[in-house]
């Protein structure tokens, strides 16, 4: 007698559990997309880890740091003498001086940290103007209320957003050189930024340097983005202004412009023969 065959087990479910159908092995997971913080892919030839959710991110930090500046320097003066712009004259010029520093050291500082945008080098031209949009139009939001604020003359609050543009500039060429650079040589070009920015100061401070209170035009402290605004914006009562500038001044500020303006001339005809290279 033949023996019957083996029924199908129900399986461990219950008799009314669907048996699952036999499915090939998943193929092994590839690696996520590198997308920035909107969702949108890196371009082909680089990704987004050096510049993720930027120039928004940047600019974010950027009038953050200068909200902070101002706010830390104004708090002091208080409101008693919140109506006297000679009381707010030395915690406006101490903005000036930590705008200084944002643009002379930290914009460097944070962008030789990072990898360099593109291989392209106008890329890299292209991205250090962004920063430089980023980093300059709030500034000038923060130089020009000094009108009202400092009871400054508009030559000398001219003279002080012209100078920070300059700087500004000049550091953008600098900074458009440094991140072309491969990345070893990278702290060499942050201290030649700390030398730009303090070189001009400590030969005013040591035995070879003038006061700056003992004449009109002080030409040491406007070789540094860091003091030129105190030199800009000092009192000078024996001119009947609370400050004001001289044909030194313009002359200074019109220097640093065309050293800027000559760099940039020299990159944009590098950017025209220049190939891309690896990081």
């Amino acid at each position: 007698m033949n023996e019957p065959a083996d029924e199908p087990q129900p399986p461990l479910g219950g008799t009314n559990a669907e048996v699952a159908p036999d499915l090939p092995n998943p193929l092994p997971a590839s690696p996520l997309p590198d997308l920035d913080i909107f969702g949108r892919p890196a371009p082909s030839d680089r990704g987004w880890a050096h510049r993720r959710g930027e120039p928004r991110v940047f600019a974010f930090f950027w009038t953050l740091y200068l909200l902070l500046a101002t706010i830390s320097a104004f708090w002091r003066v208080g409101a008693p003498g919140a109506h006297d712009p000679s009381a707010l004259r030395p915690a406006a010029r101490a903005v000036l001086a930590a705008t200084a520093v944002g643009v002379a050291l930290l914009w460097p500082m944070a962008r030789l940290s990072q990898l360099r945008p593109s291989v392209r080098f106008r890329a890299v031209m292209r991205a250090v103007w962004q920063d430089m949009v980023v980093v300059l139009v709030p500034a000038q939001a923060v130089i020009w209320p000094q009108i009202a604020m400092a009871a400054w003359p508009v030559s000398v609050v001219g003279a002080l957003a012209a100078s920070i543009c300059a700087w500004g500039l000049l550091g953008g060429a600098l900074l458009t050189l440094a991140l072309w650079t491969r990345r070893p040589a990278r702290g060499w070009w942050m201290l030649a930024f700390v030398t730009i920015a303090g070189i001009g100061p400590l030969i005013a401070l040591g035995p070879a340097g003038a006061s700056p209170h003992s004449a009109d035009f002080d030409w040491w402290w406007m070789t540094s983005p860091i003091t030129s605004g105190f030199e800009i914006s000092r009192d000078r009562p024996w001119t009947g202004s609370a400050a004001a500038v001289g044909p030194g001044h313009w002359r200074a500020i019109g220097a640093v412009f065309g050293v800027a303006a000559g760099l940039w001339a020299i990159l944009g005809v590098l950017g025209l023969f220049r190939r891309p290279r690896s990081a």
